[in-house]
């Protein structure tokens, strides 16, 4: 049989019908098989190119319910016409549901029986297009599935790298797509300050997720080097405003705690309020839930909206509440329409945060289905950080700090040239370095306080001579930046400065010395409180309070600084 030739399996066991039949059909250009029994027929059924089958009714070994019954279960089932001289209707019904497409009575009319037979090819032909095409496409809807799923999973993957869960910070995340364009990452600094930022890109699906990919790399990089919140935002707006496309931005809140100056500091780029709800609120009249809550709304542009040039941060500074929490959010929770088709509104998460507390966002994840009846329809996160276990967990950390370190003295030292001084990097190391000599971690984290501090003070003041005035405010500091950023290719290898460390076992005292190549830098002393978040973040007010002691060596390049264990 030629695979290219469509055939007509006719059987029929009255020669002279048979022929009649075979006849017509290939004047209609069809190619033909003859059987006269079921036996014949079975070896020939089941050839591909077998489009339609005419079957009589009555045959030698058997009648056409026994070849209906059989082909019922057949993977590619062929159409089949019953032929017979009996009207009978028991007989047709019968064939009916045994699966017949049509039952002809004899003696047959050739004309309206060819005309039955090519509506039935073309009928079937189309079914059989439909289910190729449906198999195809079934196909690539499952690929797809399994591709999407994979890069999910790599994208999480690369998402949540290093991300740390902590008792004090409960998180709720529901994606609308496979992709979500909202995170929730958080991580401790190498000065032992805890970051966290909730971010939601714009749009759904990967398309809004790979701009969140770029914020978590650049959040933990950034993080990891001991660069301050203010320094973090910046390198955020202008990653994102370079690498993204102009219609794709990121609102994010970024939170630094600071434990060192007993001070949290919330930057809000186009996100929702964030609320803090305090326990014991000063301003508290006892009869409002609301009384504790404290709004901070978003005083700044989504990152990537504004160029580098043109962006300031405004950043809010409050004292860490003993107890209390505060709750970061998304707009997918409040715009997501609840039942009767409102909005969910900040209202109803304040009624919640009230209601909850730190248990929020366990709420959500038992409850969110049945609190809105519609599909979700955007990236949902929300987290609730609670102060009391925050403070119960740096209480711990800081207990764990009374490991004794390794008996003996040491000195290490280093000098950095050129454009090597705005390359923050090697005091990464410097953690890494003091844990090797069994100093605890939170000692460690206060000598990278005050190392990063003194060696940012030598570099801006010392070598590059910047004007401690460019920190005072957000507006003079984009310029500060700028100048700092700007510098890079004008360093040479005279300019320098030198970190030296000093241990003395039986003092228990590490004596650090910082120096220049400047002309010498006094300082102004620093009022004790400032409303702008300071670049360092510290200042010399801060490395003072860690120290024992310290010594500014005139004309002002060298610093002599000792702590204790």
């Amino acid at each position: 049989m030629p695979k290219s030739q469509r055939y007509i399996l006719v059987i029929e066991d009255d020669l002279v019908t048979n022929q009649i039949i075979t006849a017509f059909i290939h004047s209609k250009g069809w190619g033909v098989i003859t059987c006269c029994s079921l036996e014949e027929a079975s070896e020939e059924i089941y050839q591909q190119n077998i489009e339609l089958i005419l079957l009589d009714y009555f045959l030698p070994d058997g009648s056409a319910l026994t070849l209906l019954e059989k082909l019922r279960y057949c993977e590619s089932p062929v159409p089949v016409i019953v032929i017979s001289a009996d009207n009978e209707y028991q007989k047709i019904l019968s064939c009916f549901r045994l699966g017949a497409l049509d039952y002809i009575i004899k003696p047959i009319n050739l004309e309206l029986f060819w005309h039955k037979v090519e509506g039935l090819l073309a009928h079937f032909s189309l079914e059989k297009q439909v289910k190729q095409q449906r198999s195809i496409l079934e196909k690539m809807l499952y690929q797809k599935a399994r591709e999407e799923q994979m890069a999910r999973h790599l994208f999480e993957h690369l998402v949540n790298i290093g991300n740390v869960t902590y008792d004090f910070v409960k998180t709720f995340t529901q994606a609308s797509a496979n992709f979500s364009g909202d995170i929730i990452l958080n991580t401790v600094g190498p000065n032992g300050n805890f970051f966290l930022i909730i971010a939601d890109s714009t749009g759904h699906g990967l398309s809004a997720a790979m701009p969140i990919l770029r914020v978590a790399n650049t959040f933990r990089a950034m993080v990891a080097k001991g660069f301050n919140l203010v320094s973090l935002i910046y390198e955020l707006n202008a990653n994102v405003y370079e690498d993204s496309p102009g219609d794709r931005f990121v609102a994010a809140m970024v939170l630094e705690v600071d434990f060192f100056k007993n001070q949290i500091h919330l930057w809000n780029g186009g996100m929702p309020d964030a609320l803090l709800y305090q326990d014991e609120f000063e301003g508290s009249t006892g009869h409002s839930e609301l009384d504790h809550i404290q709004r901070y709304r978003s005083k700044n542009m989504a990152l990537g909206i504004l160029s580098p040039s043109s962006f300031i941060a405004n950043i809010a500074s409050f004292p860490i509440p003993k107890t209390g929490r505060i709750c970061l959010l998304s707009d997918g929770l409040i715009e997501q329409q609840s039942k009767g088709g409102v909005f969910f509104g900040m209202d109803s998460v304040i009624s919640l945060l009230s209601f909850y507390g730190r248990d929020l966002t366990e709420h959500l994840k038992a409850k969110l289905k049945s609190i809105f009846e519609h599909e979700i329809t955007d990236d949902i996160a929300v987290c609730v950080l609670d102060f009391e276990l925050l403070n119960n967990w740096y209480r711990e950390r800081e207990h764990k700090s009374s490991q004794i370190c390794m008996k003996g003295e040491f000195a290490w030292a280093i000098k950095m040239m050129g454009s090597m001084l705005l390359n923050v990097d090697y005091l990464n190391s410097l953690n890494q370095f003091l844990n090797i000599f069994g100093f605890s971690t939170t000692f460690s984290q206060r000598v990278f306080t005050v190392v990063s501090e003194l060696v940012t003070n030598a570099v801006d003041h010392g070598v590059l001579k910047l004007d401690s005035r460019l920190k005072n405010d957000p507006e003079s500091f984009e310029l500060y930046h700028s100048i700092r950023e700007g510098s890079i290719d004008k360093l040479i290898a005279a300019d320098w400065v030198k970190v030296e460390l000093e241990w003395h076992a039986q003092l228990n005292e590490l004596k650090i010395i910082v120096s220049d190549s400047g002309e010498g830098y006094i300082p102004k002393e620093q009022a004790a409180s400032t409303d702008w978040f300071q670049i360092s973040g510290r200042g010399l007010l801060l490395v003072k309070s860690l120290c024992k002691s310290y010594e500014l060596v005139a004309p002002g390049n060298k610093t002599k600084v000792i702590m204790e264990l």
